[in-house]
């Protein structure tokens, strides 16, 4: 059992992810991903809490892309007012409500649609009255990239998640989940390296104060590959017990 294997054996009862907001999101709308072949298999992720938080993702671009084309279906009343313009400010409007990314100034509200085809959504909505981007509506698997690929560990720093940014060191990225009191380290193609679950079952009283500023010397630790650095930062922050410590020293 590695280190990160024996602080996830070990931890303290916590609440789960199947006690928030994410995971009654991610069970009402989970059916949303078999509109999409290559995500499909993210329907069954219970259990896996960095899978819940990648199929959210997916599900609030569907969620966004069938907002935004319930806005333009009401084109048409605005352009028999000749006053396309209205239209616009009704769509930005909507826009305000909906969750999104940033990807070099631009705000990408369908994350598994390319950069190209968000513009289009979002500042050029009425091509999307004719064809080929009428036809996005329902034939739109073909059109769709994995955004986990093309964005890398940056699309969970977004509202398309509850993921705090605690660190990098350029291509990986730290995320803390405030709920769960877990760490999760994200490669550069937006996958799950590591997964740091803090306090373990002796701490009696663990102190969940001042998180962000005792959980960065732990990541800097990390990223430097500094282990016994590492370990002790999570001692000295309060993250695990002095037998948990012991068990660590005896697991090498």
């Amino acid at each position: 059992m590695n280190l990160f294997e024996l602080l996830e054996a070990k931890q303290k009862e916590r609440k789960g992810i199947e006690n928030t907001e994410e995971f009654s999101f991610f069970m009402e709308h989970r059916h949303e991903l078999g509109k999409i072949n290559k995500f499909s298999f993210l329907y069954d992720s219970e259990g896996n809490d960095f899978n819940i938080m990648r199929a959210n993702i997916i599900i609030t671009g569907l969620l966004n892309k069938q907002t935004i084309e319930a806005e333009v279906k009401s084109l048409d009343e605005y352009q028999q007012k000749q006053d396309v313009p209205a239209f616009l400010d009704s769509l930005k409007e909507r826009l305000v409500d909906l969750p999104y990314f940033s990807s070099n100034n631009m705000k990408i509200y369908i994350p598994f649609f390319p950069r190209a085809l968000n513009q289009i959504y979002t500042n050029e909505p009425l091509k999307l009255l004719s064809e080929p981007y009428s036809n996005l509506q329902d034939n739109f698997v073909n059109s769709c990239i994995d955004p986990f690929d093309l964005y890398g560990p940056d699309l969970f720093n977004s509202f398309f998640t509850h993921l705090v940014k605690v660190g990098t060191n350029g291509k990986e990225v730290a995320y803390f989940h405030y709920d769960t009191n877990t760490i999760y380290i994200v490669n550069a193609q937006g996958r799950l390296d590591i997964k740091i679950v803090l306090f373990d079952k002796y701490l009696k009283r663990p102190t969940t104060s001042h998180m962000l500023e005792r959980i960065t010397p732990v990541i800097d630790k990390f990223f430097a590959n500094d282990r016994e650095g590492f370990i002790q930062s999570l001692y000295d922050n309060g993250f695990i017990s002095s037998k948990m410590l012991d068990l660590i020293k005896k697991n090498k």
